[in-house]
């Protein structure tokens, strides 16, 4: 008798949940036989624990399986001495999945056994008879496989059906249709919710839009299908979306067709079921699509530029996020208004305290890499992009940009050298007729298409200029700054605390603020209704529906220095300085120490 005890786990598996409600099933069965065959070697110390590793309803070509984790699990944990199978393609039937599984139970040294195919995993002759049995169970497993797909295959080629729920406009046949034999998979219109399809193809059409089309689906009632699943739970009858309104319209089922996609490649064969909408319809519709992606494919219509190429010097990416802010009545920027942020993963899982970089203004970076981006085309490759209107100089400006990585002490901007020789090869192709223009009008006109409708913004720039590396396969961008917070927010500034950006219009002229344009006149406004009046302040409030402290903090305004007040007309002043900064520097009524306050010279 043998003085060590081994401790054995029992593992079962089956593929289908059929059967799995009995009292006593396939899983059931197989621990009995590991359990029998665990006491015949009780001579050796073999002792079964008590703890169940069952999967049922699993397959074996995958070791997502919470049975086997739980398994693995007890392994690691030096709990298990041996496993005990039925047989060997219960624990896997993928060759790869299962040398996996050998290489764990010999760092942990744990004994394999099947019940039904005894061997012994510790002999070469073991190992090489359990990976023949394993090559013949995962052969199994393929060519099963493949015989179901190549029967879906035939079946699809012939225009039936396969599959779940039809989509709307359609169902299966049911007894007492005409024509219906046993087994019969044809689809059957189904006319009430084939009229709703008609009006969806035929609304694009008129409308170009899907939601012009979500709306008018609404306007008019229309809902999704309803139907009511074998337990009796209540599904559909919503509203349409986008995504669904797509959906319909992209799905050749309604043109009388079948699809089947295998091996990457999409087949189109003609269905057996009749077709809702008609071929001269789905052309219109499909071909007003092409011509609405081709206006809108050198587009970005995000309002974060940077989204999923943004990250922090501790590779988190950073997310973007959208903050809304209520402004009292009477402040110039009064309403509601949205201030875009990039957040870093790190601060939202691991707490804000312990990440260096936490929050930056997108609004702030994004103008920032513009910038950068910008200037750096435009010196190597004689593209100007700053003529362009903002959806598509965004587009191009993504199109070259790899990635950006913040740190506390530097903004780093990875450019794709290959896509910059494109892009410029692109645009001087599109403006070959017309030499004597510039490049960036010739690219608005021509390259990109729906230019001529809008006008360019305001566009940022950077007086600084970035340090370039090109000794790798990417240009390397980057840019000396610091994290500080100001006016409630963390920005971006030079080491020195100066502004990295400057706002210019296309012609180069600084632009205004306009929110502190508009508190100067407000404040001048007041000042002059008084004077001219006689009014109290108190009159002022009931007729603009402010407060009387507002009004006494922004008349302050009117003390600035006419430097400042030069500054904040012609957009001179520093991009940092805000509302709030003014209004603090109006409390003191020498001009020099106004300057002091907001750290001008």
């Amino acid at each position: 008798m043998s003085e060590r005890t081994f401790r054995c786990a029992v593992y079962t598996r089956k593929s289908s949940e059929e059967g799995l409600e009995q009292a006593f099933n396939s899983l059931d069965a197989q621990r009995e036989a590991g359990i029998d065959y665990i006491k015949s070697q009780k001579h050796q110390g073999w002792v079964a624990l008590p703890a169940r590793y069952d999967d049922g309803g699993y397959s074996g070509g995958s070791m997502d399986r919470p049975g086997l984790q739980r398994l693995l699990a007890d392994i690691q944990s030096r709990r298990v001495d041996v496993v005990v199978v039925y047989k060997v393609d219960r624990l896997s039937r993928s060759l790869a999945d299962f040398a996996r599984l050998m290489q764990t139970f010999d760092e942990h040294q744990v004994s394999f056994v099947s019940v039904t195919q005894q061997f012994n995993t510790t002999t070469s002759m073991g190992r090489l008879t359990l990976n023949m049995l394993l090559s013949f169970a995962q052969f199994e497993r393929e060519v099963t496989g493949e015989r179901i797909r190549d029967k879906i295959a035939a079946t699809k080629r012939k225009g039936i059906w396969i599959g779940g729920i039809p989509p709307i406009g359609y169902r299966l046949p049911r007894e007492g249709d005409i024509g219906h034999t046993p087994g019969d998979r044809t689809l059957r219109v189904v006319d009430p919710e084939a009229a709703i399809v008609r009006s969806i193809f035929q609304g694009y059409v008129e409308t170009g839009s899907l939601v012009a089309l979500v709306k008018r689906l609404d306007d008019g009632g229309s809902t999704t299908r309803r139907w009511r699943s074998a337990v009796g739970t209540q599904h559909g009858g919503r509203t349409f979306g986008t995504t669904q309104i797509y959906k319909i319209l992209t799905n050749p089922i309604y043109l009388g067709k079948i699809t089947h996609t295998r091996g990457g490649a999409t087949a189109i064969y003609d269905a057996a079921h009749e077709p809702i909408v008609s071929r001269e319809l789905w052309d219109a519709v499909h071909g007003r699509m092409a011509r609405i992606e081709r206006e809108t494919r050198h587009r970005w219509t995000h309002t974060h530029l940077l989204r999923g190429k943004i990250r922090t010097f501790e590779d988190f990416a950073l997310s973007p996020q959208v903050v809304q802010k209520v402004v009292e009545r009477g402040d110039p920027g009064a309403g509601t208004q949205l201030t875009r942020y990039y957040t870093s993963q790190k601060a939202i899982k691991q707490g804000y305290t312990n990440c260096p970089i936490k929050t930056i203004n997108a609004g702030l970076v994004d103008d920032l890499v513009r910038a950068v981006v910008m200037d750096y085309l435009k010196a190597t490759s004689s593209v100007n992009l700053r003529l362009q209107p903002p959806d598509q100089r965004d587009y191009w400006i993504r199109d070259v940009v790899q990635k950006v990585i913040v740190a506390p002490d530097r903004l780093t901007v990875e450019i794709e050298r290959d896509r910059i020789t494109q892009i410029a090869a692109a645009l001087k192709a599109a403006n070959s007729e017309s030499e004597e223009r510039p490049l960036g009008a010739k690219l608005q006109s021509r390259a990109l298409p729906g230019a001529a409708d809008k006008a360019p913004d305001v566009i940022p720039t950077c007086p600084y200029k970035p340090d370039v590396d090109d000794s790798g396969p990417r240009t390397i961008l980057t840019l000396r700054v610091q994290i500080k917070r100001m006016d409630g927010r963390r920005v971006l500034l030079t080491p020195g605390g100066d502004d990295l950006l400057l706002t210019i219009d296309a012609n180069g002229i600084p632009v205004p603020n306009e929110r502190l344009v508009r508190a100067i006149g407000q404040a001048f406004a007041w000042r002059r209704e008084l004077l001219k009046s006689g009014e109290w302040v108190s009159s002022l409030c009931e007729r603009f529906g402010v407060t009387d402290s507002w009004i006494h903090q922004s008349m302050a305004l009117t003390r600035l220095s006419p430097s400042i007040l030069r500054g904040i007309l012609t957009g001179q002043l520093k991009p940092s300085i805000r509302l709030d900064d003014l209004l603090a520097a109006a409390q003191h009524l020498e001009w020099k120490v106004q300057h002091q306050v907001l750290g001008l010279k």
